[in-house]
């Protein structure tokens, strides 16, 4: 056997993406804590908290506000696409003269 043979699995693994979330497999309501660490793991991080200024339909039924699941993606989803696509990297100012290296 060569040494070279276990390359391909010396390779580390990597951490699959979450999938999409399946509305239909999902409870339909969900508490402030179980829908921020369901959208954290799907969409985004975001705070229990947070989530009492979202703009959402609710029921309070024994003193828990749930959420509809459908209304949560929807939110996310919305969220995720009206936030602004930045560029990073440095940027290069004209006004500072470059470097001499001598």
């Amino acid at each position: 056997m060569n040494p070279t043979d276990n390359v391909a699995s010396a390779a580390p693994s990597r951490t699959p993406a979450p999938q999409e979330p399946d509305p239909a497999a999902l409870p339909a309501l969900l508490d402030r804590r179980r829908a921020a660490a369901f959208l954290t793991r799907h969409y985004f991080p975001v705070s229990h908290r947070s989530l009492e200024a979202w703009p959402l339909p609710l029921r309070h039924v024994n003193g828990r506000a749930l959420y509809q699941t459908t209304d949560l993606i929807a939110e996310a989803e919305r969220r995720i696409a009206a936030a602004p696509v930045l560029m990073g990297g440095r940027r290069k100012n004209a006004a500072t003269p470059a470097r001499d290296s001598t």
